[in-house]
C-alpha cells in the first residue's frame, strides 16, 4: 500500500511578511532594551543642588558595560537622550551619539566605558530630575515623550540626576532683608499682644479644651485631607508634582503666621487664637510626620527614588520658642508695669496694621519673581486651600455652638497655615 504524501500549501504572502516584520521589530526592541539595561550610567557630581537660575552647569557622565555583555551587542548607533521631568525648571540641550566603538575597555574594572559631558541649564526656581536614556539614532528626530513622569514611577535605576535650581545671590539679598525685618516686627508685635493676653482666660481654655479640640480637628484632620484632595485634582492630574507637594505640606502645617493678628483685628478671641497656635505648633511635631508618612510619597514622582521628606524638628521648636517668649515678655509687662501695658494697647492695633501692610507690600516686592511663576492651577490651588479652611473651620465651630468670637478665631486659625514651617520642610527636602 502506497502512503499518500501531504503537500502543504504555501501561506499567504502578506501573513508571512507580517510575521517577518514582527520578528525584526522584536529583535530590534530586544537589542535596544538589552543595551539600555546593560549600560550603567553615573554622574559627577552625583547631585546638582546648586544650579542658579539662567546658568549652565556641566555634568560628567560615564557609561559602563560589563565585558561579558559587551561582546553580544550589535554595533548600531544611538543617541544619549536627556529628558527633564520639569523642563521649565531645568533642561539639557546636550545630545551625544553612542555606538559600540565609542566604548573603551578598562582593565581595572572589567568594564567597557564611555565618558561624555552633559550641560544642564537652570530655568526657574524649583526641584526636578533629568533622566538619561539611549534612543535609537533613526528615531532621534521623533517626538520622545518617554521621559514624562508616569502615574506610578518605578525609579529603581540610577539614570536620574537630581537637580535643584535656586535664585542668584543678588536676588536673595532683598529676601534676606525682608525676612530679618519681619522677624523684628513680629517679635515686637507679639510683645504687644502679650500685654493684651488674659492668662486666666488662657488657663480656662486649656482646662475646658472644647474650642482647641475643634481647632485641632480642623487643622490636623480636615486640612491635610483637604490639601491632599486639592493637590491630586489640581496639580497631580497636570503632572505638577512639585506644586502638589508644596500644597500638601502646607495643609499639614500648623496654624500660625499672621492668624493671631487677623483674629485681633477682626475682634476674635485672641486668647483662644494664641492657645490654638501654641497647641497646633507643638502637635505638628507629631502630626506632620504622621500625614507625610501616609501620603507624602505620592507627590515624590519626578524625583530620585532616594528622595525623602525631612521634618525640621529643631526649627519648629525654635519657632515655638519665638512665639512664646515675646508673649511672656508682654505678660510680664502687664503684671509688673501695668501703665506700660495700658499705653501699648493704644498703639497695638495701628502697629499690627502696619506690620501686615509691610509684610504684604515688601513681601511682594522681594518675591516678585514668584509672580512670573504664577499659573492658573497655582492660583486655583493656592486659593482653594485657605478658603476651604476658613469655611470648614467656621462651620465646625458653628455646629458646636461656639461664641462668635470663638468662631472667628477657629476659622482664621484653620484657614491660615504657618507657611514658614512648610517652607522649612521643603528646604530640607532631599
Amino acid at each position: 500500500m502506497v502512503r499518500g504524501v501531504v503537500v502543504r500549501k504555501p501561506g499567504c504572502p502578506l501573513v508571512l511578511l507580517l510575521k517577518l516584520l514582527i520578528q525584526i521589530s522584536v529583535a530590534a526592541a530586544h537589542d535596544l532594551n538589552g543595551l539600555a539595561k546593560s549600560v550603567v550610567i553615573t554622574f559627577e557630581p552625583p547631585l546638582l543642588h546648586d544650579l542658579v537660575e539662567g546658568a549652565n552647569h556641566t555634568i560628567a557622565v560615564a557609561l559602563k558595560i560589563r565585558q561579558s555583555q559587551f561582546a553580544s551587542l550589535a554595533d548600531q548607533r544611538y543617541h544619549l537622550s536627556v529628558g527633564s521631568f520639569h523642563p521649565e525648571i531645568a533642561a539639557s540641550p546636550s545630545h551625544t551619539e553612542v555606538s559600540k566603538s565609542s566604548f573603551q575597555y578598562d582593565n581595572s574594572s572589567d568594564y567597557y566605558t564611555m565618558n561624555t559631558d552633559v550641560i544642564v541649564h537652570g530655568g526657574s526656581l524649583g526641584k526636578t530630575g533629568l533622566r538619561l536614556r539611549l534612543v535609537r539614532a533613526e528615531n532621534w528626530n521623533e517626538v520622545d515623550e518617554s521621559w514624562k513622569v508616569p502615574e506610578n514611577l518605578d525609579d529603581s535605576t540610577s539614570n536620574v540626576l537630581d537637580v535643584w535650581v535656586k535664585r542668584s545671590r543678588e536676588s536673595e539679598k532683598l529676601t534676606h532683608a525682608f525676612v530679618a525685618s519681619v522677624v523684628i516686627l513680629i517679635t515686637f508685635a507679639n510683645v504687644l499682644m502679650g500685654c493684651e493676653l488674659d492668662m486666666d482666660a488662657v488657663f480656662n481654655t486649656i482646662k475646658r479644651p472644647v474650642a482647641p479640640a475643634i481647632g485641632f480637628f480642623a487643622q490636623f484632620v480636615i486640612m491635610p485631607v483637604l490639601s491632599y484632595g486639592i493637590a491630586k485634582s489640581v496639580f497631580v492630574s497636570r503632572g505638577l508634582f512639585s506644586m502638589a507637594l508644596g500644597l500638601f505640606i502646607t495643609g499639614c502645617s500648623p496654624g500660625g503666621g499672621a492668624s493671631n493678628f487677623w483674629t485681633l483685628l477682626l475682634d476674635g478671641n485672641v486668647n483662644l487664637s494664641v492657645t490654638m497656635t501654641f497647641i497646633s505648633t507643638l502637635a505638628s511635631l507629631v502630626m506632620m510626620p504622621f500625614w507625610i508618612s501616609i501620603f507624602g510619597k505620592e507627590f515624590l514622582q519626578g524625583f530620585s527614588s532616594e528622595s525623602k521628606i525631612n521634618i525640621p524638628y529643631a526649627k519648629i521648636t525654635r519657632s515655638l520658642v519665638s512665639l512664646v517668649l515675646p508673649l511672656l515678655v508682654g505678660v510680664a509687662i502687664k503684671k509688673w508695669r501695668p501703665e506700660w501695658a495700658a499705653k501699648s494697647r493704644k498703639v497695638m492695633r495701628p502697629f499690627i496694621i502696619f506690620v501686615l501692610v509691610f509684610v504684604i507690600v515688601f513681601g511682594a516686592v522681594s518675591n516678585w519673581y514668584m509672580f512670573r511663576m504664577m499659573t492658573v492651577p497655582a492660583l486655583l490651588g493656592g486659593l482653594l486651600l485657605p478658603w476651604c479652611g476658613f469655611m470648614f473651620g467656621c462651620f465646625a465651630s458653628i455646629l458646636t455652638r461656639r461664641a462668635p468670637a470663638d468662631v472667628t478665631a477657629i476659622a482664621i486659625e484653620t484657614g491660615i497655615q504657618n507657611t514658614g514651617i512648610a517652607i522649612l520642610v521643603l528646604k530640607v527636602f532631599t
